[in-house]
């Protein structure tokens, strides 16, 4: 089982820079809400690759609990706030 390479860094940038936000981690309805269009099956499916490559572990909480054990550049706001989404253009909304 493996996502697209792209798929991958995208959700663990929204994992971090969510996290750096929110003082919390997100869910993975958050994750399918903020990356894959409100599929939570696809952001699951992403999440498992991530968990069985070693870049994500998942708590005992599992729909809330996701930490990224890859750092990965997070964008920044002009005002230093981290952006945990930005669109790409020519990617699928």
């Amino acid at each position: 089982m493996s996502a697209f390479p792209q798929q991958k860094d995208d959700a663990l940038r929204f994992i971090t820079g969510f996290e750096l936000k929110h003082g919390r981690a997100p869910s993975i309805a958050d994750l399918a809400d903020g990356q894959f269009a409100g599929s939570e099956a696809e952001a699951e499916y992403v999440v498992r690759s991530l968990v069985a490559e070693g870049r994500v572990r998942r708590g005992i909480m599992r729909n809330r609990k996701l930490q990224a054990l890859q750092p990965i550049a997070i964008p920044r706001a002009p005002d230093g706030e981290p952006l945990h989404f930005v669109r790409v253009e020519g990617t699928a909304a």
